[in-house]
């Protein structure tokens, strides 16, 4: 696959959108951006998901440790193609907000 401009342009827009949707505790728009066949490895082992279903309950069970309590700055974007694929690699300092 090659990477135009348009198709990098669409690829962030995507993932910013999942990402602010995601750190306001919009559930309903970040499960909208993700595909049925969804993956995700995230930073712990209850983390990890095959499937669209499981990743979306996993944020209802959880966004309220996010929504309003985190903060990406310094955000460092870049995109790839991969094969038939796009790999997204986000960098940045995270904040969050810890209560005791």
């Amino acid at each position: 696959m090659k990477l135009t401009k348009k198709l990098d342009k669409e690829v962030r827009q995507v993932i910013d959108s999942y990402w602010e949707s995601y750190i306001k505790g919009d559930i309903k728009t970040t499960a909208s951006l993700l595909d049925e066949d969804y993956t995700q490895i995230g930073s712990a082992e209850t983390e990890v998901f095959f499937n669209k279903k499981d990743a979306v309950k996993f944020l209802y069970d959880t966004i309220d440790q996010v929504a309003g309590k985190v903060e990406m700055r310094n955000r460092i974007t870049k995109v790839e193609p991969a094969e038939e694929f796009i790999l997204i690699n986000d960098l940045c300092d995270c904040f969050c907000i810890i209560c005791p």
